[in-house]
């Protein structure tokens, strides 16, 4: 089955020179805290692009938008750019982890204390991403931030999150995180990345759905509809067992508000498609009648 959205991977290469996201020789922290110190001097807001390396996707951002001259003129007047390699940097691991990214490239718009303003992700072409740009800026103007704190503070995260984004050991028992979100309000920071971030599911699922317009307004919309998408792949399970499209096709239209038209149109048709149509698996050299 489909994630929500394709991984993909973006190197921010701008056509101009002045406003280029330059690949730094290693980002650091160092460097981080100079992208936010010099946001705060310029008085702009900050633009992250956490990529890795190595997919079409890539390209395509690079040739298709970022060069677009709309695009490049709202970077160099507004925003100081910031870009990390998840996989070979610390920084990049370090924000996946704060944010609990998990498909690639993810934006991240902040203002220069660090405060959240949106995070998207995924492919954006000319027309989608300068409206995320604008939105950023208006929404700055007016105040308008997510519920993330401004700092990455590790001391917050348990033991196996730090390890599953710092160190790659994603492969945790339910158990283990069961044991640490019994204790916690699952509507906090530290609760939702865990719960998106790990892809939890079982008992935490109900509860996320029925929370998911006001997790999206705390958190943004692209990790809770990520997740609510991973849910509703789940929840198509139970409910081909009980041959109940007509539950299933309401319980997904419960989800319609958190989507763009298009995007429920794409994923609604990707969930509702061949329900409770039994998978065929033929088996190599099995006799055909």
């Amino acid at each position: 089955m489909k994630r929500f959205f394709k991984i993909a991977s973006a190197v921010l290469l701008l056509a101009c020179p002045s406003i280029a996201l330059k690949a730094q020789a290693q980002s650091t922290e160092e460097s981080w805290a100079q992208a936010k110190k010099q946001a705060q001097t310029e008085k702009k807001l900050i633009f992250v692009d956490l990529y890795f390396t190595g997919c079409a996707p890539c390209a395509q951002m690079d040739k298709e938008v970022f060069p677009d001259p709309k695009v490049a003129a709202v970077l160099s007047a507004d925003f100081v750019t910031f870009k990390s390699d998840i996989l070979k940097e610390e920084i990049g691991k370090k924000l996946c982890m704060k944010y609990g990214v998990t498909g690639f490239p993810t934006f991240l718009f902040m203002n220069a204390d660090g405060k959240v303003i949106d995070i998207a992700g995924g492919f954006q072409n000319v027309e989608q991403f300068t409206a995320l740009l604008q939105n950023a800026k208006e929404a700055a103007k007016r105040g308008v931030f997510k519920k993330y704190s401004p700092e990455i503070q590790e001391k917050d995260y348990p033991d196996f999150y730090k390890q599953a984004y710092l160190d790659g050991k994603r492969n945790v028992p339910f158990e283990v995180i069961d044991t640490y979100l019994k204790s916690k309000d699952t509507s906090e920071e530290v609760s939702f990345v865990i719960i998106t971030g790990l892809r939890v599911g079982k008992q935490y699922d109900d509860p996320f759905l029925l929370g998911s317009k006001k997790l999206a307004n705390d958190y943004g919309k692209w990790s809770v509809n990520s997740h609510v998408f991973t849910i509703l792949q789940r929840k198509k399970k139970e409910f081909e067992k009980k041959k109940d499209l007509k539950g299933f096709t309401e319980l997904v239209n419960d989800a319609k508000e958190l989507y763009t038209p298009e995007e429920f149109t794409k994923y609604s048709g990707i969930l509702l498609k061949d329900f409770g149509v039994e998978k065929v698996v033929v088996k190599p050299n099995t006799p055909q009648k």
